[in-house]
């Protein structure tokens, strides 16, 4: 064989394999800020040789990632638009794959014990009292997790408190920290975080109705090199490995897991 050739063959082979292997993820910013996704990318990078990378921005920003064909697949929260997403032919399938919750959280110094302890109360007792609610106002999963609570309880997000930061959740809790007011955080988030923050959670008696489901979205336009992949990171996320570190996360640093398996 030629000796050009040759090495244009090896240099060639070199390339390829140097992408072989790696799948690029768009994805909510909590599954980056909890540090969740750290920690899986280093058990698939052990077990099956690939290399997960991602970019972490809010699910509205993610899903347009996904539009585009910019990334490989999405791990996101607002079953809502994933699902849309999914019947415009955006996507192939939703893996429903784990849950947490949303947590409604201050930094008012006066006591709250003598707050409602429903959360269409709570909503409105701010509205009405003109208190200071930061809401993200990036069209993220927490956002429209926040303005779907809004409706439901009735309230118009006009009053004067009601401030939108368009930035991220971490920025968003530091923001409510820092003015003292209320905002919407999942609560894995919430919980790596606010030891930097002046805040607490506002106690509510109900839960489902502020579940927080995270799935993983097959892409339409994801590319055909990139299936076999895709299909082994897929395979692993349903794993016994995947499924302890979902189960487990968080739990010796918080003493709870920061999340839990299903929907």
């Amino acid at each position: 064989m030629n000796i050009k050739i040759l090495t244009f063959s090896l240099l060639l082979s070199a390339s390829l394999s140097a992408f072989a292997g790696e799948i690029l993820m768009g994805t909510t910013t909590s599954l980056d800020d909890t540090g969740f996704l750290t920690e899986i990318a280093k058990e698939l990078k052990a077990q099956k040789g690939i290399d997960l990378k991602w970019v972490a921005r809010g699910t509205g920003e993610a899903l347009e990632l996904g539009k585009r064909g910019d990334v490989d697949l999405l791990f996101t929260h607002d079953p809502g638009r994933e699902e849309k997403f999914v019947k415009d032919g955006f996507g192939t399938s939703r893996h429903p794959l784990m849950h947490n919750y949303f947590v409604l959280v201050t930094a008012r110094d006066n006591n709250i014990e003598g707050f409602p302890t429903d959360l269409n109360s709570v909503l409105n007792k701010i509205s009405s009292e003109n208190l200071t609610f930061i809401s993200r106002g990036d069209k993220s999963g927490t956002h429209s997790k926040e303005l779907s609570m809004w409706k439901g309880a009735g309230v118009q997000t006009g009053f004067k408190g009601y401030k939108e930061s368009g930035i991220g959740m971490a920025k968003t809790l530091n923001m409510a920290s820092e003015l003292k007011g209320f905002t919407l955080s999942d609560n894995g988030t919430f919980e790596t975080v606010k030891k930097n923050f002046n805040l607490k959670e506002v106690p509510l008696n109900e839960k489902a109705a502020l579940k927080n489901v995270y799935s993983i979205l097959q892409l339409s336009k994801a590319p055909a090199a990139k299936q076999e992949d895709i299909k082994i990171f897929l395979q692993f996320m349903g794993s016994d490995t995947a499924k302890n570190i979902m189960e487990n996360f968080g739990k010796d640093k918080f003493g709870a897991p920061l999340f839990f398996l299903g929907q």
